[in-house]
């Protein structure tokens, strides 16, 4: 792997065994950050000037310069006044990230399609809008540093005013972009092709059974995100005839600005007449409750509550016996009311009866 830059993650949590700090930094080496340090702070409340208190503060200063590190990247998200005086402390030269602004990072590495990239440039828009806006109470410092990536060096107040045309430019093209998106989703229901979307959390497995069932050849295994823009086919199974569509995956505590702007994405799964939600069941238990409750969780917002879910346990090939039948009690107690069956995307295990549970379900769906 070529790295980016040598990074610390900082995190600011009110016990040791946070999920952020893991999950922050499997995405920030699959981004291309080469991790030198973490330095973390148990702390109740977090310090509402600089996430971290002073102390730990200096003793960020003194690793950055140990290490020769010019990215910081923070497990929390940054309020607008924090990102400013950390950057005023840090130095105008350090490249400063909170989880959301790594998560758009890595969001712009996947995107392929013009709509993918204006949905990534939406969300990040809407999300450094107010920390332009907290210049105003920082006289004097940074009037030149604005843009938060690849938007140039504006000065805050002709930022605003790019940054709220180029929203509501974007907002109108991805509004055309969800109409016809819908219209075609429509279309297929007129000519009465079910709709079965695979979905789960990021890199669950999704994109290696979409391409097993439909022979495609998507690439998989870039990290988180692999996948941000839909891919539909159509799959004839055991009779049947119905549209299979590989989604955007999901991450847990999802920010809601990328939830919005990928509407025109989500909204697959929303319309979805059966879903077929990926478990990796070769994570620790801890980890496979978590992304397994917050993948219900997001399917239950964006799709209500009545759609028929079959939850596929993947990745049986890399456990035993033993962990298998512990990991399938977990999940029962989990989704009690969902359909369960056991996989092998990658090595084609069980994929047929899979299909056969599709089928079934399909057969069921009210005309």
């Amino acid at each position: 792997m070529i790295f980016l830059d040598k990074a610390i993650i900082v995190g600011a949590f009110s016990t040791r065994d946070d999920f952020r700090l893991y999950e922050v930094e499997e995405l920030a080496k699959n981004r291309g950050y080469l991790i030198v340090d973490k330095l973390i702070q148990l702390r109740r409340i977090p310090h509402s000037g600089y996430l971290i208190g002073p102390g730990k503060l200096q003793e960020l200063k003194d690793k950055m310069k140990k290490y020769g590190v010019k990215t910081v990247i923070f497990v929390n998200e940054l309020k607008p006044g924090q990102y400013f005086r950390l950057q005023k402390e840090l130095g105008l030269d350090v490249n400063i990230l909170d989880r959301v602004l790594l998560i758009l990072e890595i969001f712009e590495q996947r995107a392929s399609t013009s709509e993918a990239k204006l949905q990534i440039e939406l969300a990040r828009l809407k999300y450094t809008l107010p920390w332009a806006r907290e210049l105003v109470r920082l006289k004097g410092f940074g009037s030149e540093k604005m843009g938060f990536g690849s938007l140039g060096g504006y000065p805050y107040k002709a930022y605003l005013s790019f940054a709220r045309k180029r929203i509501r430019l974007i907002e109108e093209k991805l509004e055309k972009l969800r109409r016809k998106e819908e219209k075609l989703i429509m279309r297929r229901k007129e000519i009465q092709l079910p709709i079965v979307t695979l979905t789960g959390y990021t890199q669950s497995g999704k994109t290696t059974l979409f391409n097993f069932l439909t022979r495609e050849s998507k690439v998989i295994g870039l990290g988180p995100f692999t996948t941000l823009e839909t891919c539909a086919r159509r799959v004839d199974a055991h009779g049947k005839s119905f549209i299979i569509v590989d989604s955007l995956g999901f991450i847990e505590e999802m920010p809601q600005l990328i939830l919005d702007a990928f509407h025109a994405t989500l909204i697959e799964l929303k319309l979805a007449d059966v879903i077929v939600l990926l478990v990796d069941v070769s994570e620790t238990p801890s980890k496979m409750r978590r992304k397994l409750e917050t993948s219900l969780s997001i399917i239950a917002d964006i799709a209500g509550s009545e759609r028929p879910i079959i939850v596929a346990v993947n990745k049986i090939d890399l456990i035993g016996d033993s962990r298998l039948e512990n990991a399938l009690k977990l999940i029962k107690r989990l989704a009690p009311q969902h359909e369960i069956t056991i996989i092998s995307a990658k090595k084609g295990v069980n994929i047929d009866y899979l299909l056969r549970r599709i089928v079934d379900k399909i057969s069921n769906l009210k005309v």
